[in-house]
């Protein structure tokens, strides 16, 4: 009778083992598929400009928000003016918010690389080329924001350059 009883246990035991082995599988592919899910679920980009006082220019994104997915190449495009009646230089700087993001948002082209000369009146389309990284939706500071900010600020080159040296 003893006999039985410990066969009875040792069935019990492996019951309770493959119980304990199947609630695991579930939890780590349900996990799997969250972390799939935030991966492709698209991040919304506000595109904020600025222009310095000391730089007559006007500075507008084509579309102030867009949507991009990790792992996609995407074209930017603002129109910059120059509003006086004279050319002049400008260079644009840039910030990310929140910053932790910055590490993952490559240019590929940019116009703020080099300074940009406005001709008097004279009015343009500026391009960025970026890619988010894949890589974000990994981190554990980042991969839970899906709304970044970029800012562009656009400066006298000259007033720059004084400020730089």
């Amino acid at each position: 009778m003893d006999f039985y009883k410990k066969k009875k246990t040792k069935i019990y035991l492996v019951l309770f083992f493959l119980l304990i082995i199947i609630l695991l599988f579930y939890f780590f592919y349900n996990q799997y598929k969250k972390n799939k899910k935030i991966a492709l679920e698209p991040i919304t980009i506000n595109l904020l400009t600025n222009v310095h006082p000391k730089l007559p220019w006007s500075f507008i994104p084509l579309k102030p928000k867009i949507l991009i997915s990790p792992g996609e190449v995407t074209t930017i495009e603002y129109i910059v003016e120059n509003l006086e009646h004279d050319s002049s230089t400008g260079i644009a700087t840039f910030q990310y918010f929140p910053k932790e993001y910055g590490k993952y948002v490559s240019k590929i082209n940019c116009f703020c690389y080099d300074s940009q000369t406005l001709k008097a009146k004279e009015k343009r389309k500026y391009s960025l080329v970026m890619f988010i990284d894949p890589e974000a939706t990994k981190d554990s500071k980042t991969k839970y924001v899906k709304e970044i900010s970029i800012q562009f600020t656009f400066f006298d080159y000259k007033e720059y350059k004084k400020t730089e040296n």
